[in-house]
């Protein structure tokens, strides 16, 4: 009896802790005032603590033998009930997290199928740690066992794409994200970074959102001007960007220094001789998506390949509404904790770690949402950041 009790209580714990980090995933995803969220997002971690402690304390209270009683019917508290119905609750909240799990397990099987994958470079920057980290809570953080957030994986995918034309086989895009210029890591650790991106020579660069996070790094677009890629490159920006003073001069800078904005538009490539439109969505914070409307399909003898560059992997459902064959996201930082076997605990999206890093496949869209570069939490454990060149190959 007190073996199954102990697996109930242990799995509406984990239950419980679905329902506050899904709580947390959510709101990260909607374009609320940055207020509201830190009020939410701290309110989630209390709860996550603080009710299992309440449990706690309220059931040490109850008598040894609470279900019998020699006066007649025993009469439950309306606490009881509340505790009754909340770990109820749990425990169908373990059952649909458990599920959701195996339907990501899936996710991962079929986006197999879709591409290969070899690291190109490994890259520890902790011995400069006092030089890259100008922040004291960021210099402790880096401290801590296991933290990652001076590594940096740089990789390659060949992505088998089921309607790549033969003219773009071997077409190599380089995929950067989240790269959080706020002013705890120093300009210096972005120089290496770039210089990283610039040495896999791809054909394109794409920056997929959260570019600066403080007004006072709008110079450090200087460093980014140092990308260099012979179809150009590109950039939206994401959530953070909205907590600047001037969103819009985040834009001016970059533009002013040689990167091509996709915000909220679409453009069409000749690239080795056949028509790709490329296209960029910032929703839910900076509407509208580009109008693909406007797209006449008729203009052209083939039919276009397709890219969108989106900060949130959420918008996938308007990448598949809209036809895309690639979409480039990025926003949920591969989940920055990750657990062997369970996978990342929380990530800032509405479908939760589902996208949290890698790739998917949702037809007719293939989905690579990077891992990213820096954060503004310093932790990351089994989740180094990434630069990540994408080789787009034709299904043989």
């Amino acid at each position: 009896m007190y073996a199954l009790m102990a697996v109930l209580m242990l799995v509406a714990g984990i239950g419980h802790l679905a329902i506050w980090t899904r709580l947390h995933c959510s709101i990260h995803s909607l374009p609320f005032p940055q207020r509201l969220i830190d009020i939410v997002e701290y309110t989630t971690y209390l709860m996550s603590v603080l009710i299992p402690v309440l449990f706690f304390v309220w059931w040490i209270q109850q008598p040894l033998n609470w279900r019998t009683s020699e006066s007649g019917p025993i009469h439950y508290s309306t606490l009881y009930y509340v505790w009754y119905y909340y770990t109820s609750a749990c425990v169908v909240a373990f059952i649909a997290a458990s599920l959701l799990w195996l339907l990501y397990q899936r996710d991962a099987q079929i986006a197999a199928d879709y591409f290969q994958e070899r690291q190109l470079g490994s890259f520890n920057f902790d011995p400069m740690a006092p030089e890259l980290l100008t922040s004291t809570s960021t210099r402790l953080a880096s401290m801590i066992p296991g933290n990652e957030i001076l590594q940096l994986i740089v990789d390659r995918k060949e992505l088998y794409l089921p309607r790549l034309p033969g003219e773009l086989d071997g077409f190599t895009i380089t995929h950067i994200s989240d790269l959080h210029l706020k002013g705890h890591m120093a300009e210096e650790f972005y120089r290496k970074v770039i210089a990283q991106a610039n040495d896999l020579g791809s054909e394109m660069i794409v920056i997929a959102g959260d570019i600066f996070d403080r007004d006072k790094c709008f110079p450090w677009a200087r460093t980014l001007a140092k990308l260099s890629a012979e179809c150009g490159v590109y950039f939206v920006i994401g959530n953070h960007e909205l907590r600047l003073n001037d969103p819009a001069m985040a834009r001016k800078v970059l533009v002013e220094e040689g990167l091509i904005d996709l915000g909220g538009t679409q453009m069409t490539l000749t690239i080795r001789g056949y028509p790709v439109v490329l296209a960029g969505n910032e929703l839910p914070w900076f509407p509208p998506a580009a109008d693909m409307s406007t797209l006449n399909a008729s203009q052209f003898d083939q039919p276009p390949f397709k890219i969108l560059v989106a900060h949130t992997p959420d918008q996938i459902g308007w990448a598949r509404g809209n036809d895309f064959d690639l979409m480039l996201a990025g926003h949920n930082h591969g989940g920055q904790i990750r657990l062997p076997v369970i996978g990342p605990l929380v990530s800032p999206s509405i479908y939760g770690t589902r996208y949290a890093g890698g790739m998917y496949y949702q037809p007719p869209t293939l989905l690579h949402v990077s891992r990213g570069v820096s954060g503004t939490n310093p932790l990351r454990w089994n989740c180094k950041p990434e630069i990540t060149q994408l080789v787009l190959r034709t299904r043989s």
